[in-house]
């Protein structure tokens, strides 16, 4: 008799490899922005915005497949945000204007009442039930509104005609993602202190201190390349923002690995080569983007 089969686990990507991958989809998806930024396309920043949106939401309610009766509380919030973007998306072309603020009050508030009806339909199951319901409106906070604020602050300072609010969400963009590739490059080259291992094994002291480095390095090349683009963001507005923001992105990129680690999964999907899924790119912006919103609104009155 022949000897059975041993099955073998593949052996997992090199630093090197995962380095190239990671590399590839960041450039990628930095091109499809500078494209959008050079033509001065509102629609295209609002149709990726949307798409990543969407994405984002899909991905989240796939992260609770594992529980098979809790399939219609995540087509409801699948639901809830495919029609948010749609509308989004429509207003901002129509009007050229950001997202109204009844607009995530009308998701939260259909999100709420749609996961109680449908517990009408079944027997409770007593925490479990209030599981669905929790994890149905804390996705459309989550992947919904707090992502909608890249599109309201995209209008931030429209007049109609000139997106000026075009060059926030550059700043935006720019100093949290800077600060996420800080914290892998630091993380790579330096990292030896385990940050919070229980919820995120690689990271490290080192690449949190990377992040705060990438932040200022994002921050201070806008304010020397374009200051008046993004006013009210001065030095002063800036040298605070940076750091802000920066802590804002490590805990955003930290919120998703609790949810990864909940459901115990490594990536949120594989969209992207090297990086994951699209909650893996954008985790960090769900945090910075209604933080940054709010911090414009005050110092802008």
């Amino acid at each position: 008799m022949s000897e059975p089969a041993i099955a073998t686990t593949p052996a997992a990507p090199s630093k090197g490899r995962v380095f190239v991958s990671r590399l590839f989809s960041t450039l990628l998806l930095w091109a499809v922005l500078a494209m959008a930024f050079h033509w001065k396309s509102h629609w295209l920043v609002i149709a990726v915005i949307g798409f990543f949106g969407v994405a984002g939401g899909v991905e989240y309610y796939r992260l609770l497949r594992g529980d098979p009766l809790a399939r219609s509380f995540n087509a409801l919030g699948m639901v809830i945000s495919l029609v948010y973007w749609s509308l989004v998306v429509w207003w901002a072309c129509t009007r050229l204007s950001g997202p109204p603020m009844w607009l995530d009050l009308a998701a939260l508030t259909i999100s709420v009442h749609g996961s109680f009806l449908l517990c009408y339909r079944q027997q409770l199951e007593g925490a479990l039930t209030l599981q669905r319901i929790f994890n149905t409106v804390f996705g459309t906070v989550y992947t919904v509104i707090f992502f909608g604020f890249l599109a309201r602050l995209m209008f931030f300072h429209a007049d109609g005609s000139n997106l000026t609010g075009l060059f926030l969400v550059l700043f935006l963009v720019m100093v949290t993602k800077f600060s996420d590739m800080g914290a892998y490059a630091f993380g790579v080259l330096f990292g030896r202190h385990k940050m919070i291992p229980h919820i995120s094994p690689a990271k490290s002291w080192e690449g949190f201190a990377g992040a705060f480095v990438g932040s200022f390095v994002a921050a201070i090349i806008l304010l020397l390349a374009v200051p008046e683009k993004i006013a009210p963001v001065g030095w002063l507005h800036g040298m605070i923002l940076a750091p802000l923001l920066c802590a804002t992105a490590v805990t955003g990129d930290l919120a998703e690995s609790v949810l990864k680690r909940c459901v115990a999964i490594k990536d949120s999907g594989h969209t992207l080569p090297g990086i994951g899924g699209i909650l893996d790119l954008t985790d960090s912006l769900l945090f910075t983007a209604p933080v940054f919103y709010f911090y414009l609104s005050v110092i802008a009155r």
